[in-house]
């Protein structure tokens, strides 16, 4: 008798937790439930530094999260390293280089080509975008040669740095790029109001604007 009544409890309790489960629910009803329980990002906590806002990932960061391959894993990791090149190029340069350089890289098509503009002397990067013909040469006087520049005094290529301060003086502004060993130089002079620069190369002159 208490074996009976026991296997009739249990079957009593079985029916009525099954009871709990609704029944009739299609696919899409399902889907589209609002469950209130699950947190929500600037809801339920707040979203902190870094933290993009979104609640989904791109294909492209997926990819990189779970590269599909070892040549894909590679590629990845390659890329990183050329992004973080070009950031560390880009905290290097001076204010009017940073300026100069962000109104001409959305012409580069590539981190790369990003990387070996900002690598170019300060006095080669406008031939450079001239002989790519993303900007127009200026028209040079015709008082001015190729190998000379009237600014106060004649300053010509080749010339040594003391040469240049005894000939125009000392500058107002210096910037080194990259070994100060080096002598990769850039001068700064003003001349009747406006901004002239000097550029140096192993410590020799070797253009200007």
């Amino acid at each position: 008798m208490t074996g009976k009544l026991l296997r009739l409890v249990f079957i009593l309790s079985l029916i009525s937790g099954c009871t709990q489960f609704q029944t009739g629910r299609s696919y899409m009803a399902e889907m589209e439930h609002d469950d209130t329980r699950f947190f929500n990002p600037n809801q339920d906590f707040p979203i902190v530094a870094g933290d993009s806002g979104r609640y989904w990932m791109t294909e492209k960061e997926r990819r990189q999260r779970t590269p599909s391959s070892e040549g894909e894993s590679l590629y990845n990791r390659s890329e990183s390293a050329l992004r973080s090149e070009l950031r560390r190029l880009e905290n290097a340069q001076g204010d009017e280089d940073l300026e100069f350089y962000n109104t001409q890289k959305h012409r580069f098509h590539s981190i790369s080509e990003n990387i070996y503009f900002l690598k170019l002397p300060y006095y080669e990067r406008k031939n450079y975008l001239i002989d790519r013909g993303f900007i127009q040469p200026k028209r040079v006087p015709s008082s001015v040669t190729s190998t000379r520049l009237d600014m106060k005094n004649d300053v010509m290529l080749g010339m040594k740095k003391d040469q240049v301060v005894a000939s125009m003086g000392k500058p107002l502004k210096v910037e080194v790029a990259g070994n100060p060993q080096n002598e990769n130089e850039r001068w700064l002079y003003q001349m009747n109001g406006a901004s002239k620069y000097i550029y140096f190369e192993s410590g020799e002159v070797q253009g200007w604007e």
